[in-house]
């Protein structure tokens, strides 16, 4: 699917790719270059790690930039984009039960005034902050979330920019505290998640809109996440740098399963939101 939209939008960072599991260790690379496993290595892993198996050759692997892929999506949409935070719903109130939705309520980004966008139908997918739905609609629902806030980095790219596209799931390590995802992107930059530490945020502190604004990384395990991925590559612990440090909010249901469907009572509501990072 997402190969056939990407054709079709024109998305640039869209290619398929290799996808290793790699533990920590050593010897695990000169075991990899005996074996049929030699044609997926990237040239930037020449450190320290211990097995290597294949979880893709690149047949049924593959990656897209999620920036871009949304920013092409919704340029092919002809629809306009409005910044806000949401508020609440309106709904008709001649309607037999009152409860068909009208609008959605939002202060702008810009004045803060409180609006509403006029719409028939709402989609509730606001990642940890879904759980605002309960205020919502009056309590018809029930969304239990928890916010997990992870912190991520990326390297810059070489100065010749390039970069083998070999993408890694790594194991854990106990040294570091770290279980690396490790993407290297078309332009050269590697992105890097999986660095452990994760802050979690309960539901209480997410409906008074906690880290919606600003979330920041967690600088403890941004030198973890450096330590860890340069004990697994030479060549970015000789000349590697920083490009970005940041942080998310991943949205969690307790039981781990996203909320998906029509809210109960509403005509036009809708949730669709605590799928983590999965």
């Amino acid at each position: 699917m997402y190969g056939d939209l990407c054709e079709k939008l024109g998305v640039g960072s869209y290619r398929r790719l290799p996808v290793l599991s790699v533990s920590p260790g050593k010897g695990g690379l000169n075991r990899a270059r005996k074996s049929n496993l030699s044609q997926f290595l990237p040239e930037w892993l020449d450190g320290n790690v211990g097995p290597i198996q294949c979880m893709g050759t690149g047949d049924d692997t593959a990656q897209v930039t999620p920036k871009e892929f949304v920013e092409k999506m919704i340029a092919s949409s002809d629809i306009d984009v409005v910044l806000g935070v949401g508020t609440g719903v309106s709904t008709d109130p001649t309607a037999d039960d009152g409860r068909k939705i009208t609008g959605v309520r939002y202060t702008g980004r810009s004045d803060g005034a409180e609006e509403i966008l006029p719409c028939d139908t709402v989609v509730v997918s606001a990642g940890p902050w879904s759980c605002m739905v309960e205020e919502w609609f009056g309590g018809v629902i029930s969304a239990p979330m928890e916010g997990v806030k992870s912190t991520s980095v990326v390297w810059k790219a070489p100065e010749d920019g390039a970069v083998d596209a070999t993408a890694l799931f790594c194991g854990e390590d106990d040294r570091f505290g770290t279980h690396l995802e490790v993407y290297p992107r078309p332009d050269g930059s590697i992105y890097l998640c999986g660095i452990g530490g994760s802050d979690y945020v309960q539901k209480g502190e997410l409906m008074q809109g906690a880290y919606r604004e600003q979330c920041d990384a967690n600088e403890s395990r941004v030198t973890a996440a450096s330590k860890a991925f340069r004990e697994m590559s030479a060549s970015y612990k000789k000349s590697g740098e920083l490009e970005k440090v940041q942080a998310c909010m991943r949205p969690c249901p307790p039981d781990a399963k996203p909320y998906m469907g029509a809210i109960p009572g509403y005509e036009g509501a809708y949730v669709n939101a605590g799928h983590n990072c999965w």
